[in-house]
């Protein structure tokens, strides 16, 4: 929700002296008033801001520019001569109606003339622009994102001001804040630039293509041709920050997913457009409030400022991920290369994420586990919104410096007033990070003929080897493909391997030999990169496809994923078997399953036949196939196809575990089916019709017994009773509300109950609705089976009714829906229904305990103390809640909660059952032995739970020693705190809560 990231603008020449550094284990000498603190009003000099940053053990941090020499850097682009092209986001932040009264944005050039390791000169390239945020270098001038338009910039007479400035896309949406834009232009292996949607949509049209119709699309990155400017969509979502790795693959983050890497695209998915994929990217790094980040300042986060997240602090968790990039340069230690590196403005920190190897994509984790970030400064006015290679090998850091970063649209009305979105607007610092002890190098140009831009694709420098492309592309001379068909075999660095493919296919075709030897390359991500590429060359080469085959059985998962992928371009038959093979074997990741599915169009049942000899293989995968395969079926198949499908499952041997997978996909994809009767009816009775045989009937109705029996068979495994209770939910038979009724007992598995669950959802009648409602049912829930139940009673018309009437029969309280949901069901569309809630919801917003409320409110205009404050929560708060280093962990941590409205804060501390989280509801649990506990569900799994009682204990408890399991619904917090203290022992108390502590 928070934070971010990127103006744009530039301004006039200055310079510094002296080679300002700070290096690894030097101790910051600032007071926490002089480098942290909203309170200071005054930045730091670069000397003092270099003291406050903490970096990795063996690394440096030096000063490369700052103001006035560069003003609030969103994004920059070293050219081939070295030379930095810088974006400045001086606009930033818009005023919030998005109107903006001046042009502040700029694009200045920075040079080194003296060779020293710092810039010494600017000049300003463009001036006059909105809110540019992104640039890339092509053709002897700069792309620059800058919405709703894509520019491009180019000085043609020598003099660094651009003289050329042309529109060469437009419609991106500008209806958003400035950090939901489209940025980051970044050159992809095949020579077509691609940008970050900035999570918008847009309307695309290139004003020098008026002949072309414009290219509509929701939120979607895309890519354009930077010769022709064709757009198109792609994959992905990112917000700010667009990264390849070495060999093309891509990166993008948002907010709080830092790193997400795109795996499919469109193109790959418009091949089986049955075919349900929703998402196209991998969450790499954990994500929300499991992406910890462990700040050094006491920055604040726009989250702290939302009384809604007052239960869920952001806190110590990414919240403005950004410019995420996969280092691939020389400047610091090889440990570093493949390392990703994610910006977090909003914490004033960059963090290193370790890739590693997960199926078709990767799974990250942080750099030596996590404790300390690779490069974090105690100066909350640090702002690292972009990073890059550099020519010398060093991680570059765009430093926007802003004593806020966050967007004034982000932050709650009240309390806008109290925070300075200008200041820093002057300012802005670029660093670079190198080893400790090394000398400062000089900027390297890149330069030479054509022979020697193909010997640079073998640098072992990431910008080398990327300028070098850029270069080759844009000279497209036929006479390389004799030499770039020589580093394609033999260079020593793979990426040049592959580099050197995707440029000969822009010079005009890859040799046949040349993508043969690709395919049985040494290195796993050259195979890799030759078999998507090969997807192109089929037709015209034939022959490929028997090494295609072959990768079936590669022993590495990502070149089997990509070999599926171009096998599913092929209608030679050979194909549905090797596809099978692939199935059979990595079915369980999600993206090497959808990837062979592109390519069954037209062929289900071929291949439902070939995957029939691997079965006992590896019964995970096959039946994460089987159940994507009988959704394929049911939602477009012939119907005599599904018939013969389903026959064939009904009559398989062996337990009904695995054949479970492919009956869900099968009746989920039918009830998608165009045609096909409401919600409740058997889609298997359907799909039988009239024509059914006697055997096939008989079949059918041993179904239910099978399934019930599974699904209340302790001893099975949890996943095979899981599909079990969906399977029942399809099945129309009186014996599923019996089980189901069984399996919403407390002591059974959330798994199970969630289930159950989303089966009555499925069912949606009033008797089910009767039963998640049932008290017994009822008070045992979890908080988190409590929410499932809550969020479906109040999602349908049908069991609303049952959810009043449970309501005023005293099973439910009223507080236990949340507000917004009781807003919301106050303006239901149906009177009778809208007349219930409101008779139900309205005495919450005017009870005794909000008269309560309201009676105090006065207090607030009292003069206060936080000292005295500190006192009363030590006494009264301390035992449950936490502050700073302080305090019991029964309650929510308030650590992050000095930015709440103060009216907000009274709010729950009087009335605490106004809105309580469903993890802090109390929960009363009667064990076998006889003890009874109250608490909270800290945790739970399958087998046990804690519970976390009001004495800050941990009890953990056996599913099986639990007699009884009740909640109350009601917040363990205890209602009545006025009564022990006076008017202004409160009100210091809430100085106190909304202090620095």
């Amino acid at each position: 929700m928070s934070s971010l990231k990127y103006p744009f603008g530039l301004w006039r020449s200055g310079r510094w002296s002296v080679l300002l550094t700070v290096a690894a284990g030097v101790a910051a000498t600032l007071t926490a008033a002089e480098a942290g603190g909203r309170g200071r009003t005054k930045a730091l000099t670069p000397t003092e801001a270099l003291a406050a940053f903490q970096i990795e053990a063996g690394l440096r941090v030096e000063l490369v520019a700052a103001e006035p020499l560069v003003v609030s850097p969103v994004a920059f682009a070293f050219d081939e001569r070295g030379r930095l092209f810088v974006v400045e986001g001086r606009g930033y932040p818009e005023p919030i109606d998005g109107k903006l009264t001046a042009n502040e944005g700029r694009v200045v050039l920075l040079e080194d003339t003296d060779g020293d390791g710092r810039m010494d000169k600017r000049t300003e390239f463009a001036t006059g622009l909105g809110l540019p945020n992104g640039i890339a270098v092509w053709r002897g001038g700069v792309f620059v994102t800058c919405a709703p338009d894509i520019l491009y910039l180019k000085d043609n007479d020598g003099d660094g001001v651009a003289d050329e400035r042309r529109v060469v896309l437009t419609g991106f949406d500008t209806s958003r804040t400035s950090q939901l834009r489209v940025s980051s232009p970044t050159l992809g292996r095949d020579g077509l630039m691609y940008v970050a949607s900035g999570l918008n949509g847009g309307k695309v049209t290139s004003p020098l293509h008026p002949e072309r119709a414009a290219v509509s699309f929701s939120p979607a990155d895309g890519r354009f041709d930077p010769d022709t400017f064709l757009y198109e969509s792609t994959g992905g979502r990112g917000q700010f920050g667009l990264s390849f790795d070495g060999f093309g693959r891509r990166f993008v983050s948002s907010n709080r997913h830092p790193v997400l890497q795109v795996v499919l695209e469109p193109w790959h998915l418009k091949r089986n457009p049955r075919l349900t994929v929703t998402q196209v990217m991998q969450e790499v790094s954990k994500v929300e409030a499991e992406a910890k980040v462990w700040p050094i300042s006491r920055a604040s986060v726009s989250a702290d400022f939302i009384p809604s997240l007052m239960n869920a602090p952001h806190s110590g968790t990414f919240t403005s991920a950004c410019s995420v990039l996969v280092y691939g340069g020389t400047g610091l230690s090889p440990d570093y290369q493949g390392n990703v590196f994610i910006c977090e403005p909003a914490q004033n920190l960059v963090q290193r994420q370790i890739l590693r190897d997960e199926g078709a994509s990767f799974r990250a984790e942080v750099a030596g586990g996590g404790g300390r970030e690779f490069l974090a400064s105690s100066d909350t006015w640090f702002r690292p919104v972009f990073l890059a290679h550099g020519p010398d090998g060093a991680l570059y850091v765009a430093d926007m410096h802003r004593r806020e970063i966050d967007h004034p649209s982000y932050v709650p009305e009240e309390s806008r007033g109290g925070l300075d979105f200008t200041s820093g607007k002057e300012n802005g610092r670029i660093y670079r990070i190198v080893r400790a002890g090394g000398d400062s190098k000089r900027v390297a140009k890149l330069a030479g003929d054509g022979e020697g831009l193909v010997r640079e694709l073998d640098s072992p420098e990431a910008w080398r080897r990327e300028t070098a492309h850029r270069l080759l592309l844009e000279h497209h001379e036929a006479a390389r493909v004799p030499s770039l068909e020589k580093s394609a075999l033999i260079a020593v660095q793979a990426e040049a391997r592959v580099r050197a493919r995707w440029l000969l296919r822009g010079l005009g075709g890859v040799s046949e030999a040349v993508l043969a030897a690709g395919l049985s390359d040494k290195t796993p991500a050259v195979r890799e990169q030759t078999a998507l590429l090969v997807a192109e060359y089929l037709s015209a080469y034939p022959d490929l496809l028997k090494p295609v085959l072959a990768l079936a059985n590669d022993a590495d998962a990502r070149v089997r994923f990509a070999g599926a992928l171009t096998l599913a371009t092929s209608a030679d038959a050979r194909v549905v078997g090797a596809l099978a093979e692939i199935a059979a074997r990595d079915g369980e990741d999600r993206w090497t399953r959808a990837a062979v599915l592109t390519g069954v169009t037209g062929r289900l049942e071929a291949l439902a036949a070939a995957l029939r000899p691997h079965a006992g293989e590896n019964p995970a995968a096959l039946a994460a196939v089987r159940q994507d395969l009988g959704r394929l079926f049911g939602v477009g198949a012939p119907p005599e196809e599904c018939r013969r499908f389903l026959s064939q499952l009904l009559r398989e041997d062996g337990p009904l575990a695995a054949s479970l997978p492919a009956l869900l996909g099968l009746a989920e994809g039918w009830r998608t089916r165009p045609g096909t009767k409401a919600a409740g009816a058997d889609p298997f009775a359907a799909m039988l019709g009239e024509a059914a045989g006697e055997a096939e009937r008989q079949a059918l109705g041993g179904l239910v017994a099978r399934a019930a029996a599974l699904a209340t068979a302790g001893t099975a495994p949890l996943p095979a009773r899981v599909r079990a209770v969906s399977l029942l939910g399809w099945l129309d038979s009186p014996q599923r509300r019996a089980v189901f009724g069984e399996l919403l007992d407390a002591r059974q598995a959330p798994e199970l109950q969630l289930e159950v669950v989303r089966a009555l959802e499925r069912i949606g009648d009033p008797a089910s609705g009767a039963l998640l409602l049932a008290k017994k049912n009822w008070t045992g829930y979890s908080p988190q089976v409590r929410a499932a139940v809550i969020a479906t009673v109040t999602g349908k018309p049908p069991l609303l009714t049952v959810l009043f009437d449970a309501i005023a029969g005293g099973t439910v309280a009223a507080t236990e829906i949340p507000p917004a949901k009781r807003a919301q069901l106050m303006r239901h569309a149906t009177p009778a229904l809208r007349e219930r809630a409101e008779a139900v919801f309205k005495p919450i917003d005017t009870g005794d305990r909000m008269q309560v409320y309201r009676a105090h409110r006065d207090l607030l205009a009292l003069k206060a103390e936080a000292a005295p404050g500190r006192e009363i929560f030590l006494r009264v708060c301390s035992a449950c809640h936490t502050r700073g280093a302080v305090g019991g962990k029964v309650g929510p941590d308030l650590t992050g909660i000095r930015h709440q409205p103060a009216d907000a804060l009274l709010l729950h501390i009087l009335v605490p059952n106004y809105e309580v989280a469903p993890a802090y509801q109390a929960v009363t649990v009667e064990t076998r032995d006889g003890r009874t506990l109250t608490g909270w569900v800290a945790t739970e799994t399958e087998s046990a739970l804690t519970l976390r009682t009001a004495f800050g204990t941990d009890e953990v408890l056996l599913r099986s020693s639990v007699a009884s399991l009740s909640a109350s619904g009601v917040s363990l917090m205890p209602e009545g705190l006025e009564q022990t203290m006076s008017r202004q022992d409160l009100a210091n108390l809430i100085a106190y809560l909304k202090s620095e502590y």
